[in-house]
């Protein structure tokens, strides 16, 4: 046999062999272990702590709307009337107390219903020291107080308990008030039911003289004046006082 033939049948013979042995790995069902490097799977990541799940914040307290305070059986004490809904949720007085001042609230937490209107509902309130002549602050700025005659409102300029006199700067002060006068105007006459003032509305603008009767519960007016002399005011009231008027000098 020349030597050209024996290396091609030596590696036929190698490619036999090597064929039967792949025939016998399939014929014994062998496993093939591969050994390329394994894919990364969502399973990798299993031993990783979750975060928590977030936590929703319970609903804000809501505040009853307070129309009314009563006394209640002791100088430490008063009953609170509100408007409350009345699907409302665990309702609570709060208190805060300081030397010249009482905070007061009911709260509650809000609830959907059908039927969940509001309700005239009593709550006491209980303080620590005596309430005396401390303002009690509710409704995020209205103030009442207890007087010689019972809780009442509170006016922002007259207080709780307005003056007796009429013609006191506490309601000359009311007056310019409700006229948003800007600066102090110069009261010219007053007496328990008529009053003559000269308003300074804005600054730089000239005085405006009005004249007001008393209504009750405070000054109402009724006329104006530029003149001096009671005529302008008889031409709209003939009842008005005269000596109230006569030297009056006309407005400025």
């Amino acid at each position: 046999m020349s030597r050209s033939v024996r290396p091609v049948l030596w590696t036929f013979g190698t490619l036999a062999v090597g064929g039967l042995v792949f025939w016998l790995v399939l014929a014994l069902n062998i496993p093939y272990r591969s050994t390329a490097t394994p894919e990364t799977t969502s399973a990798t990541m299993s031993g990783t702590t979750p975060d928590p799940p977030l936590m929703s914040a319970p609903p804000a307290d809501m505040s009853a709307w307070v129309t009314d305070i009563r006394p209640g059986p002791d100088d430490h004490s008063a009953v609170l009337r509100v408007d409350l809904p009345a699907c409302a949720v665990e309702p609570h007085t709060q208190i805060t107390e300081a030397a010249d001042r009482i905070d007061a609230s009911v709260l509650f937490q809000p609830r959907n219903g059908p039927d969940c209107k509001q309700v005239p509902t009593d709550f006491p309130m209980k303080t620590a020291a005596p309430i005396g002549k401390r303002p009690v602050l509710v409704n995020a700025g209205d103030t009442w107080g207890l007087t010689s005659t019972g809780w009442r409102k509170c006016d922002e300029i007259l207080g709780c308990e307005p003056p007796t006199d009429h013609c006191d700067k506490a309601w000359v002060a009311q007056v310019e008030f409700s006229a948003e006068a800007e600066h102090p105007g110069t009261t010219r006459a007053c007496d328990q039911n008529w009053l003559i003032h000269d308003l300074q509305r804005h600054s730089g603008q000239a005085p405006t003289r009005v004249v007001y009767r008393w209504a009750d519960n405070g000054w109402m007016s009724f006329a104006s004046a530029k003149g001096g002399g009671c005529s302008e005011i008889l031409a709209v009231e003939p009842a008005f006082p005269t000596h109230l008027c006569q030297n009056l000098t006309p407005s400025s």
